[in-house]
């Protein structure tokens, strides 16, 4: 593979995985196409030799594997890990909030989060919807809204009077985008 092939696919895979979620999903797509077998934890596994598999935890963790036919003393083991989360703002349960004529949304901070580029830039929404249908099972789906949907403002820099002091950001109180006006 050429690395411009190799870049483009990186970035394509990274664009169609704002969630940990959307990113287990996507590997779990590319490791099906390269012939992998998924495995389930609570299964008892018949692995074949030089045959990959792969196991997802929460739909959001994977793990993938390639079994050999020689034994892990004979040949040893290779191993490589990444994560696929990623610092972010986390929808709350019950996030509607209404407030001096806006509809805001209840967020909480999820990883080593800086806070301050979350402000005066457009936000879009992307995760997994747990939601129980009229028969009462419980389904997931994943969304991603793509498009900007809401946006965390600022105070004008001429009205906050402390811009050039260190500045604590609370949270809980200034980091809930805003939806729409009411």
């Amino acid at each position: 593979m050429s690395q411009k092939r190799f870049n483009s696919d990186l970035l394509d895979f990274l664009n169609n995985s704002p969630t940990a979620f959307h990113a287990v999903a996507s590997l779990s797509q590319m490791l099906e196409a390269a012939g992998f077998t998924r495995l389930h934890e609570g299964e008892r596994w018949q692995l074949e030799a030089n045959q990959g598999y792969y196991v997802t935890r929460n739909d959001s963790s994977i793990i993938a594997f390639r079994h050999n036919a020689k034994s892990m003393l004979e040949q040893g083991i290779r191993l490589t890990g990444a994560h696929t989360d990623s610092p972010c703002l986390k929808v709350k349960p019950q996030p509607e909030i209404r407030r001096q004529g806006y509809l805001q949304i209840g967020v909480e901070v999820y990883g080593g989060v800086l806070f301050a580029p979350w402000f005066d830039r457009d936000l879009s929404l992307a995760g997994r919807v747990n939601y129980q249908t009229k028969q009462g099972e419980l389904r997931a789906c994943l969304i991603d809204m793509r498009d900007p949907v809401a946006i965390i403002p600022s105070l004008a820099i001429h009205l906050f009077r402390g811009v050039h002091e260190n500045r604590s950001i609370n949270p809980q109180q200034e980091l809930m985008p805003i939806l729409s006006q009411l």
